[in-house]
């Protein structure tokens, strides 16, 4: 029995595989229906749901209910402890799980019309999915080995999707309304590819543009990590992820995809010494250039992004809102009024952050605040500790990949769309996995 595999049990992790032997590797285990979870995540447009479930009856939703079944299973019946302090993501889930429960409780405890009871409902099923892919993802990645493959996954889905992008850019054309599944319906109206400036804006698999560039420049620091580090796959499979997210973050045109990458790219670039940094921002001018001289007008069109926005409709938008939400906020700001219970109809917040304020409070919004600062305190911790440099460079681009996401979360309402959800909650469960590896046994 390994060393890593003898520390993994006292930590008590979840025994989804018995070792990291080839025949174990290819058992299903945690990370097989997290696996399953992300390719149903982008490769299922988010329109389509089981129809007698509506908008709840997402697949990928139902995984993450299945998984948080899996995880309550294994915390029922297992035997071991957790050593002190070895799980801040998870506490930091827990406790904002009740704090949107606490919401929900003052909701329901309210007048409400059926439409909000119906969307407090929902929230608390997406806040029991999102939990159950990261809690899954915290606590059963049960090796490095096993960790390496979701991330390698993590950044081939990321590339598929932003591929799809380019060509919906290229072509005009959304593609996605010729899929069909059996069983599912679409929940919400396709209404074509958006237009902005002229550009065709790809929006892929997700519900929106603004999504689109949100999920991508989440993935783009790991893909990036991974082209650089895993040197057991070819140069094509390392690097398509890498050029084909680039690629598709400019051409989404969406000033919160921009700023997310700057973000990302900007926090995994000070962990890089100075040479890498130098060939680094070299790449991304003659990258950025071939990008704009193939593309003419849209290096005006990103940069109208900055320079309009006293005329720009959205950001008109977001800073209108604060006095309606003020007056919302003053109603309940404890507790809020329950999670997804301001609806569009009411006004379009683009901000997370400001709605959760209004739904579920000042006690919500700092337990999620917590979970996100949770996360990025063990990738970096990772980053700080790891006993060798590709270790050390996976808990930078988590930490990247959370910092980027939490920032798109100020610039549109991620809540509501269930590509950004679900990949933010699932790279805090990996933040979390990598911590709790690191603690446990060697990397290699």
């Amino acid at each position: 029995m390994s060393r890593s595999r003898t520390a993994a049990e006292r930590a008590g992790v979840v025994d989804v595989v018995a070792s990291t032997s080839p025949d174990a590797l290819r058992r299903p285990d945690a990370v097989t229906l997290i696996t399953v979870y992300l390719l149903l995540l982008v490769v299922i447009p988010s329109r389509l749901t089981v129809a007698p479930l509506g908008a709840a009856g997402s697949p990928a939703q139902l995984v993450g209910l299945l998984a948080l079944g899996w995880w309550i299973f294994y915390e029922v019946q297992r035997t071991t402890q957790d050593p002190p302090g070895a799980r801040p993501v998870r506490v930091m889930y827990i406790a904002t799980a009740c704090a949107f429960f606490a919401s929900y409780v003052v909701a329901m405890s309210r007048p409400i019309d059926g439409t909000e009871s119906s969307s407090a409902d929902l929230g608390m099923v997406a806040t029991a999915a999102w939990g159950g892919v990261l809690l899954l993802t915290n606590d059963g990645v049960a090796s490095w080995d096993r960790l390496y493959v979701l991330l390698r996954r993590l950044s081939l889905a990321g590339g598929a999707i932003a591929l799809l992008g380019i060509v919906q850019f290229a072509t005009g054309e959304a593609l996605v309304d010729k899929i069909s599944v059996p069983g599912l319906r679409a929940n919400v109206d396709l209404t074509g590819i958006a237009l902005r400036n002229g550009f065709n804006r790809p929006a892929g698999t997700a519900l929106h543009p603004i999504e689109f560039g949100a999920a991508i420049s989440m993935i783009l620091p790991v893909a990036l990590t991974m082209a650089l580090n895993d040197r057991d796959r070819g140069a094509i499979r390392r690097w398509f992820p890498v050029v084909a997210i680039g690629f598709a973050s400019g051409l989404s045109i969406s000033r919160s995809a921009l700023i997310a990458s700057l973000v990302a790219l900007v926090l995994l670039g000070v962990s890089w010494n100075p040479m890498r940094r130098l060939v680094g921002g070299l790449v991304v001018l003659v990258f950025g250039g071939a990008m704009f001289l193939t593309v003419p007008g849209l290096l005006g069109s990103l940069l109208g992004l900055f320079t309009g926005l006293g005329d720009d409709s959205s950001a008109q938008s977001r800073s209108g809102s604060y006095d309606i939400a003020g007056e919302f906020i003053a109603r309940s700001p404890v507790f809020g009024r329950g999670l997804f219970t301001f609806l569009p109809r009411y006004r379009i917040l683009d901000n997370q952050y400001l709605g959760l304020m209004i739904d579920v409070g000042i006690l919500g919004l700092a337990c999620f605040l917590g979970l996100i600062v949770a996360g990025m305190w063990c990738a970096r911790a990772v980053r700080i500790h790891a006993d060798d440099a590709r270790t050390r460079e996976i808990g930078q681009s988590l930490l990247a990949g959370i910092a980027g996401g939490a920032c798109g979360f100020a610039l549109f309402d991620g809540f509501s769309f269930p590509m950004a959800a679900g990949l933010f909650f699932l790279f805090l469960g990996l933040a979390g996995a990598t911590w709790r590896l690191a603690r446990t046994g060697p990397s290699s």
